[in-house]
């Protein structure tokens, strides 16, 4: 009785060592080979600008960074800021170079979005021009000023203007897409222009009576450009927000370590030629991760996303001319989780 008792015992232990062998190799196998998050399999549309401070994203295009990560990714370019947002906002694209200035607007506008990255600042790549005879911003008074309404240069010029204890019912407004705006200026349609590179550097090259009168290094931090996406896509694609950003952060130093290829790339696209956009990117402050992670911690000044945006959504608040001026906190508009995942890697 006591030995069958003893086997009965001996073979209940063994089948449970075995149960449990083969679960725990079962559960760290299963951690080896679990997959990671999928990425998002269809084409992915980030819309920019014509500006060269978008550089790295043609970079990880051509280069194949996107493409090496699993992602299909166009880089759809516009002429006009208006055109962009229109599309972004009815959810043409996924996801766009912006500006803080634009992405609050949108925001304002019922745009659910978010911003995952810092691209750059504007260190005089924008600027307000002029004919000979207006010799600064006070000049421009009853002047008729060349800018596309309801965007950056509109909140650009305003910011000069009001510097100098003007607005913009003191000028004349000329509207026009950057690029229109400095041919208004050449044609006399206009006698300054609100506009920035690569159209500023070739209205230079072909008029020399013009002159700057405020650019973007007089307030450096003022116009900063983001990427961001609609908050829908980024909830349901993680991954692929990471790779995007790890794509964009890889493109940025193949330029700094091959800058001439790189500005080759932008140059091709823009249809312009490789030293003109090196001459370009000096009036640009490109931001690397360590500028990424000053601009997502939470500080008060321009240099800080957070800081930035809420001095620009006051102006806003303080300019908006509709009488239900929808509050929001733009604090809320940043996503930093996805930018400090990446810092972390390093």
């Amino acid at each position: 009785m006591n030995k069958k008792i003893l086997i009965i015992s001996t073979l209940a232990i063994i089948a449970i060592g075995m149960v449990g062998w083969f679960g725990y190799t079962r559960f760290f196998q299963g951690e080896k080979s679990r997959p990671s998050p999928a990425s998002y399999q269809g084409k992915i549309v980030i819309g920019t600008e014509t500006w060269p401070g978008y550089l790295p994203l043609y970079v990880a295009r051509d280069k194949g960074y996107f493409r090496e990560a699993g992602l299909d990714v166009e880089i759809k370019r516009y002429i006009a800021l208006g055109e962009l947002s229109k599309d972004y906002v009815a959810g043409k694209i996924q996801g766009r170079a912006n500006l803080t200035l634009d992405a609050i607007n949108e925001s304002l506008n019922g745009l659910d979005h978010k911003v995952i990255l810092a691209i750059d600042y504007s260190n005089g790549s924008d600027a307000i021009v002029a004919r000979q005879g207006i010799k600064n911003i006070p000049d421009l008074k009853g002047r008729r000023v060349a800018y596309e309404v309801g965007t950056l240069e509109e909140f650009f010029v305003a910011w000069a203007l009001g510097e100098n204890n003007l607005s913009l019912s003191d000028i004349v407004p000329v509207p026009g897409n950057p690029e229109e705006s400095i041919k208004n200026l050449i044609e006399g349609k206009a006698d300054a222009a609100v506009s920035h590179e690569p159209f500023l550097s070739q209205l230079i090259a072909k008029n020399g009576g013009v002159h700057t009168l405020y650019s973007s290094a007089n307030a450096p931090g003022l116009i900063t450009d983001i990427l961001t996406f609609h908050s829908d896509f980024i909830e349901a694609n993680p991954e692929t927000i990471l790779k995007i950003i790890r794509a964009y952060f890889k493109a940025l130093r193949f330029w700094r370590d091959n800058s001439e290829e790189a500005n080759a790339v932008i140059a091709k696209e823009f249809g312009d030629t490789k030293e003109s956009i090196a001459e370009q990117l000096k009036g640009i402050t490109m931001l690397n991760e360590r500028d990424n992670k000053t601009a997502f911690t939470f500080t008060q000044g321009l240099g800080s996303l957070y800081g930035n945006m809420k001095m620009i959504n006051e102006f806003i608040m303080e300019h908006r001319k509709d009488e239900q001026k929808k509050v929001i906190d733009t604090d809320e508009l940043i996503e930093p989780r996805f930018l400090r995942a990446v810092l972390k890697e390093k």
